[in-house]
């Protein structure tokens, strides 16, 4: 029987049935598209970073860290002892965020900015300063109150992002 993700359509692997119909379909969620769906709900940082395949370090914006991912944890072994504290807000992602363009509005929600200048910063080397970010929600309104501002630099092959909470 063939099994599909009822919300992106991609063919996942097929389930085992005794039945000769090879025509039957079934529906079930892919782990991509479970994780958004989680996500939209909102998840800890460590948790999103995690999901992250590019290594990366956070920092709150008095340069503690808040963060590290299982790929930075691997690409550098001193990261991995620094002490920890915890961010506070969970962090969300839009409906959209995983579309190739993401939530396409004017001030972006905390997963989609972070993911954007992550790869951005990683894939150019380029960094990201200050950008504007809502800590729950997206906007196409400039006028509606920031909450956080996302900022990033890559050193050697880490991305450290800085999130500053207004």
């Amino acid at each position: 029987m063939k099994r599909v993700c009822a919300w992106c359509n991609t063919e996942m692997a097929p389930v085992k049935s005794s039945r000769k119909d090879s025509g039957l379909v079934t529906h079930s969620i892919c782990s991509e598209c479970a994780d958004n769906l989680d996500f939209q709900l909102g998840v800890s940082l460590e948790r999103y970073l995690d999901s992250l395949k590019i290594p990366v370090i956070a920092l709150d914006g008095n340069g503690q860290f808040i963060g590290i991912n299982s790929a930075a944890i691997v690409a550098s072994a001193k990261a991995a002892d620094r002490q920890l504290i915890e961010w506070p807000d969970k962090i969300y992602e839009c409906a959209h965020a995983r579309l190739p363009l993401g939530c396409k509005t004017a001030i972006h929600c905390s997963g989609c900015a972070i993911r954007f200048a992550i790869a951005d910063t990683y894939n150019t080397g380029i960094s990201t300063k200050d950008l504007p970010a809502h800590l729950n929600h997206c906007s196409a309104d400039l006028s509606e109150k920031i909450e956080l501002l996302i900022s990033t630099d890559r050193i050697d092959n880490i991305v450290f992002l800085r999130m500053v909470k207004l």
